[in-house]
């Protein structure tokens, strides 16, 4: 099917493609950090919860779904924990105070934010000016 359609350039690709592994970590707390992906209208992160991690409790504007990747953990919403392991998806409406807290073997975890979250774009352009 691909062979009816031309090839991208390398500048489209890069218009388009984002190698996640080669975008430099954030550290959002101690023991989370996450890989940013920007998009025009939802931001993606791509987060890694050492064992035992604790976040603050928090609240933003944005919608957001957590997907966990690997491992688990529970997950506070709105004065209720939820228990989540690999495979499950949360949604966290905005404006609700949550948190979580990664078990024993720590996790990871897919989460995306609309609208983009515009903090989280300018610590992935401090990270990547930190890496020149």
């Amino acid at each position: 099917m691909t062979e009816h359609y031309p090839k991208a350039s390398a500048q489209e690709r890069a218009a388009h493609v984002v190698e996640v592994t080669k975008v430099p970590p954030v550290s959002l707390a101690p023991g989370i950090k996450t890989n940013i992906v920007c998009g025009k209208d939802l931001t993606l992160s791509f987060a890694t919860i050492a064992p035992n991690a604790v976040g603050a409790m928090h609240s933003h504007p944005h919608e957001q779904m957590i997907y966990v990747l690997e491992g688990d953990a529970d997950l506070i919403l709105d004065g209720k924990s939820y228990y989540l392991k690999a495979g499950d998806t949360m949604w966290v409406p905005s404006n609700l105070e949550h948190t979580g807290a990664a078990h024993a073997m720590g996790c990871r975890f897919l989460e995306i934010f609309t609208p983009a979250r515009k903090d989280f774009e300018e610590k992935l352009a401090q990270a990547k000016a930190a890496k020149r």
